[in-house]
Order: structure tokens, then sequence, then C-alpha cells
């Protein structure tokens, strides 16, 4: 052994005994303490090294745990409906007649897209404007509005029968289909992120998960998915999925993630739930939501954040809590009905499970998709 890697053990040991006897780190058991002093000035020079060291170290490291930090009580960021008025920061939008409540996410270049219904049994995809105008694009008789990853296209599914349909492609700028894919079924389409087009196959009896990897090209694709329910939740910038299955008579959350054709579960939590779960999973998919259990689950460690709502109220789950980004979620919770107090607007740190009320009386609002 050098001199300089004698004097870096002494140093080390010389800090160990600053530590507590109690002390333990995780996964280890505590050691003897044991004393050495070396030299003030080696000792010195080499803790600005280990300083640095440390210091380059944590930069590298992408799991390092940041502390929260408190929830600010400021109107949310992601868009929402206050009656037939759109908030989405300093944009206020009145709602024209024609469109269906629920927006489907904001899009490149400016706007959102929406639901034409202007008559019974006609919909259509369509753009609405930031002056409150909007316009029809694909083709009529379509729903299923999902949003490309980039938010350039929307896919819908088209319906040709009775049971039969086709999925198109359709270039929200022009307004045109940019490809046509006929199915011998009706698929229900749930999201598009860096995996492909996820859809569901709604059987009689059972739904079937199924996965599109280039969208417009190809075919879908079948996907083993025990006990699925037909609950899904794509965020467009990962690979990561959540969805709901069923095992017996508990309700799961599972995230997943598509390999090699099959689809392979990251993380799952399970309870003795109601008969459907509404899945939610935040933008980096590093998090999934269970609003009735009003918990939030890490996919990578497994650690479960209790949010700090009032124990009698119900989270809504439908519409879903949407966050504004990989750590804040916004969301609605109501009181029992004997309280006779509308439903408030929470926003929620999921690190920390910190909440705070950014709207006393919700009644009239609705969370849109960012």
């Amino acid at each position: 052994m050098t001199d300089t890697e004698t004097r870096l053990r002494d140093y080390l040991q010389a800090q160990a005994t600053t530590v507590p006897d109690t002390a333990q780190g995780p996964g280890f058991e505590p050691l003897a303490r044991r004393r050495h002093w070396p030299v003030l000035a080696a000792a010195a020079a080499i803790a600005v090294v280990l300083a640095v060291s440390v210091t380059f170290l944590t930069r590298l490291s992408g799991d390092t745990p940041q502390p929260a930090e408190p929830v600010p009580t400021g109107p949310p960021t992601i868009p929402y409906t206050d009656g037939t008025t759109l908030h989405d920061g300093g944009q206020r939008v009145r709602m024209p007649k024609g469109l269906d409540a629920f927006l489907f996410g904001r899009l490149d270049g400016g706007g959102w897209l929406a639901m034409s219904t202007p008559r019974p049994r006609q919909f259509q995809a369509a753009v609405l404007n930031p002056d409150g105008t909007f316009r029809a694009i694909g083709p009529e008789r379509s729903d299923g509005n999902t949003l490309s990853p980039d938010r350039k296209q929307v896919a819908v599914m088209h319906y040709l029968t009775g049971t039969r349909g086709e999925i198109v492609i359709v270039d929200i700028k022009t307004g045109k289909a940019v490809s046509r894919t006929p199915l011998s079924h009706q698929p229900t389409l749930l999201g598009w992120n860096r995996s492909g087009l996820w859809m569901a196959n709604e059987g009689v009896t059972t739904n079937e998960l199924m996965v599109w990897p280039q969208p417009g090209s190809g075919r879908p694709e079948h996907l083993d998915a025990p006990g699925f329910e037909g609950g899904l939740s794509a965020p467009a910038d990962t690979d990561t999925i959540a969805l709901t299955t069923r095992q017996g008579s508990d309700r799961c959350l599972k995230a997943g993630v598509l390999r090699d054709g099959a689809l392979k579960i990251l993380r799952q939590y399970c309870d003795a739930g109601p008969e459907s779960v509404y899945s939610v999973m935040s933008p980096d998919g590093r998090n999934i939501v269970n609003s009735h259990a009003k918990l939030v689950v890490d996919v990578r460690s497994g650690k479960i954040t209790k949010l700090q709502l009032p124990a009698a109220d119900e989270m809504t789950d439908f519409p879903p809590p949407q966050f504004e980004d990989a750590n804040r979620l916004i969301l609605l919770s109501t009181p029992p009905r004997n309280q006779h107090k509308p439903p408030a607007m929470y926003r929620c740190d999921v690190r920390s499970g910190e909440c705070a009320v950014i709207q006393q009386n919700a009644t009239e609002v609705t969370l849109q998709e960012p």
C-alpha cells in the first residue's frame, strides 16, 4: 500500500468516528469503530479530492432522489375547463358549440385536439383553435382520437360497418389521411408512445391487448396480458405503459414495457378494489396512481406514497387526474355527500405525498389532457 493510500484509509476511518454507533447504511451491517489520526494537512487535501469525486458521481447518477419542494398553490399548468371556458396557462378560450367536452391534448403549433359532434351519431376529430373556432379533420364517424408522440398526427378508429373498422392516421396540419388500415374488428385506441400505438380488442368476455409498433406500416400485434381489463396509460415520451388487470377479486395496476414482441411487467399494485380502475402514469413512466386508494407507486423501487388528502374524501378517477410534470399531480377530490361541500382541486407532490388545495370550489371543473 502506498503512502497516499494509507493516508486515505486513515482519513476515512477517522471520519467514521463522527457517525453515531447506531447509524446504519442501507443494506450494510454497522462497522466497529476504529480510530486512526492522519496528518491534518494531508487529510484536508484528501477531503478536497473526495468532495470533488462525490460531486462528480452525484451528477452522473440519474436516480439520486431529489428533495420535495413545498407544493405551490397557483393555478394548474395543465388545460382544464371551468364550465364552458377552457383555461390553459394564460389562455382563455370559450368552448364553441358542436365540440365534445373532453379534449385530447395540446397540438404542435398551438390549439387542442377535440371531437366534433355537430349532430347525433355524427362525430369526427377536430382542432380547437386559440380564437375559439374549430375545424374538423379526418373521416366522419371516427373516434378514439389519439395523438402521436410528436403531436403532429392523430390516430382514429373509423367505423366501416357495424362490426368492422379501420385505423386512420391523419396529418393534423392538412387534415388529410396519410394511411388507412382496415381490420376485421373495431379496436379501442388507448395511447401512442415510443413503443407504438396501443389498443384493445374488446370481445364479449375479454379485452385483448394489442400494440402497433409502426402505425401506418405493418399490422397491430396481439400481446399476452392475462386479466387485462381495458384501461391503459401510455405517456408519449416513454416506452412504458400502465394497464389495469384483474386477478380473482383483486384489481391491479401494472407497469410494463414492450420487449422483443412481448409485454414485460416491471411493477404491479393489487388490492381488493372496485369494479374498475383507471390507469394514470407520470410523463416519465416512473409512477403510477391508484385513485381509489389515493396512493402512488414508484415503478422502479416499489415505494408506495400515500397522498395527503382528507381521509373521507373520494379522489375522482374520471376524468382522471393529470400530471403537470414528472412530480406534480393535479386531481379533484370530493367530500362525502353528508358534508354538503363541493369538490376541490388539489396539487400533490408524488415524491412526498404532500397536497395543497388550489381551488376550493371545483364543481364545474373538468381536467383535460395536457
